[in-house]
């Protein structure tokens, strides 16, 4: 276990005039809507001033402590928050946080033991295979690690929340309650016959067989190529998943499958069939654990805000990350549909801080991302590159849940990648096309015409299809970008044309086949990533290193900035969980607008 920071040191003529009383106007009308907006603003910001926390308050850490975090709360890859947040009081921490954070207290001689609580999380599986590594070495100091849950997902649904519990030294589930493990499901939609109801036609093309994410719109049902490799995938994370909770809880894999297809299993029979250690109310568990180890709880936030940053002199880690959907411009996070996107312009500038550091040793690239726009990711993938000539810094990047198409094309350019077994890696290919609405207008009768002025000048227009000619060079251009991602591929990882032909097509592969198939070096999670990037840095195992975060939080002028762009009610906390499952199927298919990026799956755990 490595040491993250120190914790805790302390025109005519009446003509024109009527065109400058219009301009004045409408000036007068932009200059009024942005000053009420100022004032409803400063409105807010007095309103919330009556609620917001004492400032610069921080809970004291008790002489004998146990630390505790709950698992069901919205932890994301990155770490700024937005205005609103700030005036709440909430500061909000990321998954790197969140590792570092167990890792301190794990050193911490203040902190006795560990209690996580967990009901329905939004980590994801592969976030969950690092943090379980993390809890692993929090018990090895000779630490206890308990889980309580008051239940596992809601009558299925809780198989991942179940594997994250199976890192710990004890599990007490709630009376009249269940163990879900009902196992993984995987679901795609499929809208062609809806579609043609309506009079739209998907025109799509794809390289190759296995970049499927478009079948969505132009099949009713997965071809052969989509079920192979949404069957490959679901195999393999369960394969996973039942070897690791089976050697967990001391069991057999064989029995594990058996209970799996039995679940949900309730309180009494899990734990019956030792799948949890005890069964209490959280109340009643609570105290035991004070009583025993006659300290105070103190929460993951208040434990986490009182770690401070090494001096800024000493050997520096940059860690960046890539997050989300990968487009062209600044990045952003709508919190009304909790998306959060990764924009090319916003990483370069990073980059370009990073240039200007000169403590900084090694740059770690956290990539957690379906993939994107092509052009975006190239960016990123070529600053990354320069960064390294330039600098002569080696980039490792860790990959999260998934690093596919564009994500993969961006963790290119680090000197080494690492992966959990079960991320989602590769889909290398490209896809491309238009919605042509040419039916859909003779169904409403309307009757569009048009004049072009070039042969092709109609190839995006969504009122025809793509003609002969368009079609030809359309498909030239996915040529042209599939060519360009395969060999900077081949050249990256040292693999063969003929290799490379097994390998890409749009096939999609989870982390520890993605490492048979040399796609990546290494599986671990964070702290493998940082490891390796102070070996590569050639700094000393036990030197003491900071770790600098970016994107870097916003300055109080930037966010009022991005709450006066995207207007107040964009500027709100998460929605409540029974929208997030409907938010994220929209965002699924809203991805689909990119050429590299992942099939709208949704994996059900």
């Amino acid at each position: 276990m490595r040491e993250f920071d120190e914790p805790f040191p302390e025109i005519k003529k009446k003509e024109y005039k009527k065109v400058v009383v219009a301009k004045l106007l409408s000036k007068s009308l932009v200059y009024a809507f942005a000053l009420f907006g100022l004032i409803f603003i400063l409105i807010l910001f007095a309103l919330l001033g009556f609620f917001k926390p004492q400032a610069n308050y921080v809970a004291q850490i008790p002489q004998s402590a146990i630390l505790k975090i709950d698992f069901d709360e919205a932890i994301s890859e990155s770490n700024s928050s937005d205005l609103m947040m700030d005036f709440a009081g909430i500061k909000k921490q990321s998954f790197y946080d969140l590792i570092k954070t167990i890792n301190i207290a794990a050193m911490d001689k203040r902190v006795k033991a560990l209690v996580g609580k967990v009901h329905v999380s939004s980590l994801g599986i592969a976030q969950i295979q690092d943090l379980r590594q993390t809890i692993e070495n929090f018990k090895k100091t000779g630490k206890k690690a308990y889980l309580y849950s008051s239940g596992f997902g809601s009558l299925g649904g809780g198989t991942k929340e179940y594997y994250l519990a199976t890192a710990f030294d004890e599990i007490v589930l709630m009376p009249k309650t269940e163990v879900g493990i009902t196992g993984i499901g995987i679901e795609v939609p499929f809208f062609k016959n809806v579609l043609e109801k309506l009079g739209v036609k998907a025109d799509f093309y794809s390289r190759y067989q296995y970049k499927t994410a478009m079948d969505s719109f132009t099949s009713s049902k997965m071809s052969g190529a989509f079920y192979q490799e949404m069957n490959k995938l679901g195999e393999g994370i369960y394969a996973r998943l039942v070897y690791d909770m089976a050697q967990a809880r001391n069991i057999s894999a064989e029995k594990m499958v058996n209970l799996i297809n039995q679940a949900p299993l309730f309180s009494d029979e899990a734990l019956d069939e030792n799948l949890v250690d005890k069964v209490l109310f959280e109340q009643d568990f609570l105290s035991q654990i004070e009583s025993q180890y006659k300290a105070k709880f103190i929460s993951f936030s208040d434990y986490a805000s009182n770690i401070t940053d090494n001096s800024k002199k000493m050997p520096t880690i940059a860690f960046l990350v890539i997050e989300g959907v990968i487009t062209d411009g600044e990045s952003s996070a709508d919190a009304l549909n909790s998306e959060i996107i990764t924009g090319s312009e916003t990483v370069l500038e990073q980059i370009e801080d990073i240039k200007k550091n000169k403590n900084i040793k090694a740059v770690v690239v956290r990539v957690n991302s379906p993939g994107g726009s092509y052009n975006a990711s190239n960016e990123i993938w070529h600053a990354l590159n320069k960064l390294k000539e330039e600098k002569k810094l080696p980039i490792i990047v860790s990959m999260g849940d998934y690093a596919a198409s564009g994500g993969y094309f961006v963790a290119l350019a680090g000197d080494k990648i690492v992966a959990e077994p079960s991320t989602i890696t590769g889909s290398i290919g490209v896809l491309g096309g238009k919605f042509v609405l040419e039916d859909l207008w003779k169904k409403l009768e309307v009757n569009w015409q048009r004049i072009n002025f070039g042969n092709n000048a109609g190839i995006l227009s969504v009122n025809q299809k793509f003609s002969k000619s368009e079609k030809n060079i359309f498909n030239k251009s996915l040529d042209v970008v599939y060519s360009d991602f395969t060999s900077k591929v081949i050249k990256a990882r040292n693999i063969s044309e003929k290799e490379m032909d097994k390998l890409a097509r749009g096939r999609v592969w989870l982390g520890e086949q993605a490492l048979k198939h040399n796609l990546v070096d290494a599986l671990g999670g964070i702290e493998l990533a940082l490891t390796i990037a102070q070996t590569e840095a050639k700094l000393k195992p036990d030197e003491k290193i900071r770790i600098e975060f970016y994107p870097k939080e916003k300055t109080l002028q930037e966010k009022i900035q991005q709450l006066l762009q995207n207007g107040p009610a964009v500027q709100t906390l998460p929605l409540a969980s029974s929208w997030q499952k409907e938010v994220k199927q929209f965002n699924l298919l809203n991805r689909l607008k990119y050429n590299a990026i992942l099939p709208p799956i949704q994996i059900e755990m």
